[in-house]
């Protein structure tokens, strides 16, 4: 069902129809709609009208009378109900009003999803398509604990990065919205169909893109100001010199949203983007506390120190157990510590990992599950 937003539909039909003309977007819906209160006075202008609005040229105002698509706000509202998604615009009560007051909001917001997620506090969690085994670490511990601190994790579902905060946030039983640079009726990445129905049955997934879009490369940049928008503050875990998280931390920046970044070593490539945010200012973060100090003011939460669970084992598995810390080990380290072989040794961690006490990283290297 379509999402009611409290007039006739027949308005939603006329904005989506006056967005079908070439050249019109969210800045000019806007202007338009300022000016003739209704997308339905818009297209009923003459074009002599139409020129009297601010942005808008003779040749916008004749491609707005001869170029709009007459079928193209049913075949959208078809789309919509094929797949089970509904929009809202920017001039619906229930828009964010956070996004409202970026630069260039978008005019449409097309949902699946709970829309009350929208009414929680939200951190996004962004980074590499392809991070290494610590950047995998940080990622699900800082989006674990930011979900467990109570906030939501808003990303935009691509792989790597995103898909771990995510799922992460999923786990602990935390909202999480991802904002796609696709229509919502398109599958991409196609390895993330079943945490995209997730999300849908759980949370949120958002795209100012119509239905039938496809992730054209120039989409995913724009739609970043909308992740950046929606929150309090944008961590980045770990990216490269060129990854587009960097173009979210950014827009952060101009929308004045807090921007943490996670150190990483100064040889590693994935890093480099993230080293080079904290030399721009951004908060260098190594632990949870540190966005936390900055974060809960603004939420009026208590700050409070997150606490690790007590865990009680037996025999082995707690000898192992307590080896293990922040810093990954080698298995033979473990062996060594320990004074267990190395085949008792590898045993026990699967044991512990299967009983999500550990993680196991690349190169036989295990860590703490915190």
């Amino acid at each position: 069902m379509i999402f009611d937003p409290g007039y006739d539909q027949s308005e939603l039909e006329a904005l989506l129809t006056l967005a079908s003309a070439p050249g019109i977007g969210p800045t000019r819906l806007r202007k338009l709609l300022s000016k003739f209160k209704t997308a339905a006075a818009v297209l009923q202008a003459p074009a002599r009208e139409l020129i009297q609005t601010e942005g808008i040229d003779l040749l916008t105002a004749e491609k707005i009378k001869e170029s709009t698509d007459p079928n193209f706000a049913a075949d959208q509202i078809e789309r919509m109900k094929k797949h089970g998604c509904s929009v809202m615009t920017f001039w619906d009560e229930v828009y964010p009003e956070t996004l409202k007051r970026i630069y260039d909001p978008p005019a449409f917001l097309f949902f699946k999803g709970d829309l009350s997620a929208l009414r929680e506090n939200y951190i996004a969690v962004v980074g590499t398509r392809n991070p290494t085994g610590y950047g995998k670490m940080v990622t699900g511990r800082f989006s674990t604990a930011l979900a467990n601190a109570g906030y939501g994790i808003i990303s935009g579902l691509a792989r790597g990065v995103d898909t771990i905060a995510h799922q992460a946030a999923l786990k602990a039983g935390q909202k999480t919205i991802a904002v796609l640079g696709n229509g919502l009726d398109i599958n991409y990445p196609a390895q993330n169909r079943e945490l995209a129905e997730r999300i849908a049955n759980e949370g949120l997934m958002l795209s100012e893109y119509v239905m039938g879009t496809g992730p054209d490369a120039g989409n995913f940049p724009k739609r970043n100001r909308i992740i950046s928008g929606l929150s309090l503050g944008v961590l980045v875990t770990e990216a490269g010199s060129r990854s587009g998280a960097l173009i979210t931390a950014l827009y952060a920046l101009d929308q004045n949203r807090e921007i943490f970044s996670v150190p990483g070593a100064i040889t590693s490539e994935q890093s480099s983007g993230t080293n080079r945010l904290i030399k721009q200012g951004a908060k260098l973060v190594q632990s949870v506390e540190d966005i936390l100090n900055e974060i809960n003011p603004i939420t009026g939460r208590q700050a409070e120190k997150e606490k690790r669970p007590p865990v009680k084992l037996d025999g082995s598995l707690q000898q192992v157990y307590d080896v293990l810390d922040n810093e990954p080990l080698h298995i033979d380290q473990v062996a060594l510590k320990t004074g267990l072989s190395i085949a008792e040794t590898l045993s026990v961690l699967l044991t512990l990992e299967l009983l999500d006490h550990v993680k196991q990283l690349a190169g036989k290297m295990f860590i703490r599950n915190l």
